[in-house]
């Protein structure tokens, strides 16, 4: 039917977060008007694999609690409640309307892509008047073979340098981009781009390979690879969509670790603060090298190394969680407030104190657009964790 159709398209709108209030309301109007008829189409059920990925450990009775506390928050929608314990699929649908509901309410359930002002709890900004802390940005600093650097946050578009016999070029959509311009030298030139905390860039390589820099990392690489092999080295975190080359491998270099491949996708997260070196695959097959071990990967393992210890494959990965960065929002399974803090620091380039223990683990997803105290705003909502902040300086408190 008709009604079906805009339904699954409201949806989508609100999982994308471009809901309007006129279309909020006509979606809670739909779902009332045709309980039975309104059977959970694709975004229906896009959004009931989310709900229970975010609450696989809420209970039924705390659900009905959360609920309730969200319909209190709006009047328009109270007659949901209706819908949500209809009919035999009764205990599917609350859990599906409840989570729709509760998306930028119930923060202790879900926090899920928020960036509409209107359907966020005043932030911390204005309970404190604390100045807003921004989130970070296209920020980096290329350092040519010579020594010279660019900062291409300040940059213009257009050609930037000839490093050798190839260009170096920034595209419109901020993107660095290497392009032969003459014949191959034998001699090899790299290159370093950096970002700093609150900074992340995207670059083409000279063989077509896409590379995004998150935060606080950087990467060492020539500007046109050899005929034998396609290596470069980082630090931090880096995701990599790699050009099919059957007779040069492309390796990557951390620490002592390294990651072979040929043509694949793929997530390295090695920052010095965290408990080890994450391989992450999405794409392809890799063969991950460390302290004299070498294992495969297959699409949806992560091989995890610490420093003394053996190579471990794990097949319990959280896709979406390990590239929310590169695709624009922070996505938490889970996680423990040093986590959390750790990702917020780097993005909005802060320090963190402790004073007390927090114990709540946070699940869901949010913007990394949103200013720094929208965030902490609504993590506060849970009632399980606050913050203030001084200068560039986030103190957290039970």
């Amino acid at each position: 039917m008709e009604d079906n159709s805009r339904v699954d398209f409201l949806i989508r709108l609100y999982l994308s977060g471009r809901l309007s209030q006129e279309e909020y309301r006509e979606l809670w109007t739909l779902l009332e008007n045709h309980p039975e008829e309104l059977l959970p189409d694709t975004a229906f059920e896009d959004l009931w694999v989310k709900s229970r990925s975010f609450t696989s450990n809420i209970s039924d009775r705390e659900w009905d609690e959360k609920m309730q506390l969200a319909l209190s928050r709006d009047a328009s929608v109270m007659s949901a409640v209706k819908v949500v314990h209809a009919g035999d699929r009764g205990i599917r649908l609350r859990r599906i309307v409840a989570a729709a509901i509760m998306v930028g309410i119930i923060i202790s359930t879900v926090l899920y892509f928020i960036k509409d002002d209107e359907h966020v709890m005043p932030d911390m900004a204005q309970k404190s008047n604390t100045r807003e802390i921004l989130p970070g940005g296209n920020k980096a600093v290329l350092t040519l073979s010579d020594g010279s650097s660019i900062d291409l946050g300040n940059a213009g578009n257009g050609k930037l340098a000839n490093d050798g016999n190839t260009e170096i070029l920034k595209k419109e959509d901020g993107r660095l981009d290497y392009q032969h311009a003459g014949q191959y030298q034998s001699s090899i030139a790299f290159n370093t781009l950096q970002t700093p905390r609150g900074g992340q860039y995207q670059i083409t390589l000279s063989d077509g390979s896409k590379v995004w820099l998150n935060a606080a990392s950087s990467m060492r690489y020539p500007v046109r690879f050899s005929d034998q092999e396609r290596r470069v080295e980082i630090s931090g975190e880096a995701y990599f969509d790699i050009a099919k080359d059957s007779k040069r491998p492309f390796i990557v270099k951390i620490n002592d670790m390294e990651v072979q491949v040929l043509g694949t996708q793929f997530n390295i997260n090695g920052y010095q603060d965290e408990s080890g070196i994450r391989t992450t695959l999405l794409d392809g097959a890799v063969q991950v090298t460390a302290s004299g071990e070498e294992k495969k990967i297959t699409p949806g393992q992560q091989a995890v190394y610490q420093k003394g210890q053996k190579l471990h494959i794990s097949n319990e990965v959280n896709l979406e969680e390990t590239v929310a960065w590169k695709d624009g929002h922070f996505q938490f399974e889970n996680s423990d407030i040093r986590s959390v803090m750790r990702q917020l620091s780097r993005w909005y380039d802060m320090d963190v104190r402790y004073e007390g223990e927090v114990k709540k683990h946070f699940i869901g997803g949010i913007s990394r657009e949103v200013n720094l105290s929208k965030v902490l705003s609504m993590l506060e909502q849970t009632g399980e964790v606050s913050f203030n902040i001084e200068g560039r300086t986030i103190i957290v408190k039970p």
